[in-house]
């Protein structure tokens, strides 16, 4: 018997067994670890389930990942835009103002410096109180709206620390075209030479393989005398204590006993699934963009990224490719389509913007993911207080984006497992 058992063998499950050593096992339900993180490749092109890039404001962690994939990362330079009738706008938005029609110059400067602010509720308030209504309702509510597929007014702030403010010198200059930059932390990262994102999880892999069980997914969990029983379908393992990196949603459901309260609550959180469609084009890119933002509603993908921009190995030699965003809602109107139908729609979308010719497609591919967004929903800390406070009772820690519902990229959910992992050791003197 382990006297760890890691639920998940995503990045927080790799990570926690890495920083919490060799007396743990990761159960891991599918024949490849990675979760969110994971890459794929068809006829030479490779891409990744999202626009994953290794950056963060935390030097500690981020120093930590530099380190632990050594020789394996280029250092590149941020190249993002926004499409906005017909242009590409620098990222973030506020700071390429220049570029659009003096009215909307105008619209976005006049109502960032006269603001008056509102009763702050909500989402929609927030933004509006820090943008001001130009920037709101040209860029900021049609695009989140759009991602979120849920109206901002709906949405709590808890998050919104990930949006920064931008000074209001940095908005004038932006108006009148003098060089800002946006979200700064953001804008040299790094990327794996080789193999798309998922080369981080791998690599954590390469120092935990032989704690890893794979292709067990966990239906049961029950408390015994001497710890905690996890079972699948074939296998069972019994563990001294158990850590969830599992979706909260699959968690609670396996768990035995759990009271009504707590699955109500768990039953209540919102999320957005991801669809994610890969373009494979037989000639190279005419433009220099990382990433591509479009709020435009009758555009079905949210996002766009170029992945030949992180190096000629994702790639056939004399190609670009393309892979397309979409939020959906698990059952929805969008997650109902056919692949073929998402396919043909963003195609059809990047010809009509001017993006692509339709004969230069060689290659397609779609991959879907039900657990990619968490929605910050207003009732979200009411309904994790309750989930929260149990699993503690239970004494069962929660690491990940989607175990601790919070809004995560890689960097924070390392961050996450190390807090959690050292609070172990410290408490019980466990060690590698």
């Amino acid at each position: 018997m382990k006297q760890v058992g890691i639920l998940g063998g995503g990045v927080a499950g790799l990570s926690l067994s890495y920083f919490l050593g060799k007396d743990t096992e990761v159960l891991e339900k599918d024949d490849e670890c990675g979760g969110l993180c994971r890459s794929f490749q068809k006829d030479g092109f490779t891409y990744d389930i999202g626009g994953h890039i290794i950056f963060s404001k935390d030097k500690e962690i981020l120093d930590f990942e530099i380190n632990l994939l050594k020789d394996k990362l280029n250092q590149l330079y941020r190249r993002n835009s926004v499409w906005f009738k017909g242009r590409f706008v620098k990222y973030p938005f506020e700071n390429g103002l220049s570029v659009l029609d003096k009215e909307d110059i105008f619209d976005c400067l006049y109502h960032f410096i006269d603001n008056p602010q509102r009763p702050q509720h909500n989402f929609e308030d927030w933004i509006y109180n820090t943008f001001g209504k130009g920037l709101a309702e040209h860029y900021l509510i049609p695009y989140n709206t759009k991602i979120w597929k849920t109206p901002p007014k709906e949405m709590g702030t808890m998050w919104v620390e990930r949006i920064p403010k931008p000074p209001a010198m940095d908005i004038v200059k932006s108006a009148l075209g003098i060089e800002t930059e946006g979200y700064t932390h953001q804008l040299h990262f790094y990327y794996p030479k080789t193999g798309g994102f998922q080369t981080l999880p791998r690599t954590f892999e390469e120092y935990v393989k032989d704690r890893i069980v794979k292709q067990f997914a966990v239906k049961t969990i029950r408390r015994t005398k001497s710890g905690w029983a996890v079972a699948s379908d074939k296998d069972e393992r019994e563990y001294e204590k158990i850590i969830n990196t599992m979706p909260i949603f699959d968690f609670i459901a396996a768990l035995e006993n759990v009271p009504s309260a707590v699955s109500n609550a768990v039953a209540s959180l919102k999320y957005n699934s991801l669809i994610v469609a890969l373009i494979g084009l037989g000639k190279p890119r005419t433009h220099n963009q990382q990433a591509v933002y479009f709020p435009q509603k009758d555009l079905l993908f949210h996002r766009l990224v170029f992945f030949d921009y992180f190096g000629l190995n994702y790639v056939p030699e004399g190609c670009s490719s393309i892979m397309a965003e979409i939020t959906a809602k698990e059952g929805d109107a969008i997650w109902s389509m056919s692949n073929e139908k998402i396919t043909a729609e963003v195609i059809d979308g990047l010809v009509r913007e001017g993006f692509i010719d339709k004969k230069n497609v060689v290659t397609t591919d779609i991959k879907r993911t039900k657990y990619a967004y968490v929605i910050y929903d207003i009732d979200r800390e009411k309904n994790l207080k309750v989930i929260y406070e149990y699993c503690k009772e239970q004494g069962i820690p929660l690491c990940g984006r989607f175990a601790e519902f919070e809004y995560y990229n890689s960097d924070a959910v390392i961050r996450s497992a190390k807090t959690v992992a050292d609070r172990m050791l410290n408490s019980n003197g466990h060690g590698k």
